[in-house]
């Protein structure tokens, strides 16, 4: 997964970074001694349900050119909506920078730390929950972040020309869906896509 050069201002695609924030009570019930002993035995504990759901290498699960009709098709929605003058320069430089990724590596690693590998373009570690700088394949800086969100993984990559989330499910069949959406201030209409894959 590579984002468009940030030098090609007019086909940028901002995206905010929406912080949430809570606020303790000033004064709170007494807790049993035994509440973070508990809290964290939680913790773990859904850390290896989703390692048991997710970890592995998945493979495409369709053929690539079905795949890469459906990335298309995505562009061109995406794309479609955009200024008329515009299409035509942002048609190849978005297809170029949404490849189809045949084969995705996840691993749940000690202290909540997750890798991810896109085939051999990209790889990536965080820990969970926690926002990191790393570089786009093209030595670009760019944050992650990684959680869990509900039963699926979620995946936010924050350039500063734009953002794009994937969301991963596990569907009833074992097979694996990531959701992709790029969003950005000069795209009317997100680029919005789903592949499935198989562990391999």
């Amino acid at each position: 997964m590579r984002f468009p050069s940030p030098r090609v201002l007019f086909l940028t695609l901002l995206a905010g970074l929406l912080a949430v924030g809570a606020t303790a009570p000033s004064s709170a019930p007494a807790q049993d001694s035994s509440a973070p002993e508990t809290a964290a035995s939680d913790v773990e504990a859904r850390w290896q349900t989703m390692s048991d759901r997710f970890d592995g290498v998945w493979r495409l699960a369709v053929p690539v050119a079905q795949a890469r009709r459906t990335v298309e098709g995505a562009v061109d929605r995406a794309v479609n909506a955009m200024n008329f003058f515009l299409r035509g320069v942002a048609r190849p430089m978005i297809r170029d920078n949404t490849p189809v990724n045949e084969e995705i590596e996840l691993r749940f690693r000690t202290q909540q730390s997750l890798y991810v590998r896109f085939d051999h373009r990209a790889n990536y570690t965080s820990e969970l929950a926690r926002t990191r700088t790393v570089q786009t394949p093209d030595g670009d800086p760019m944050r992650l972040t990684q959680r869990f969100r509900d039963n699926n993984l979620e995946q936010v990559f924050q350039a500063d020309n734009g953002t794009r989330w994937n969301v991963f499910t596990i569907l009833p069949d074992g097979r694996m869906r990531m959701s992709a959406t790029t969003q950005g201030e000069m795209m009317p209409q997100p680029l919005r896509f789903s592949l499935t894959y198989r562990r391999r």
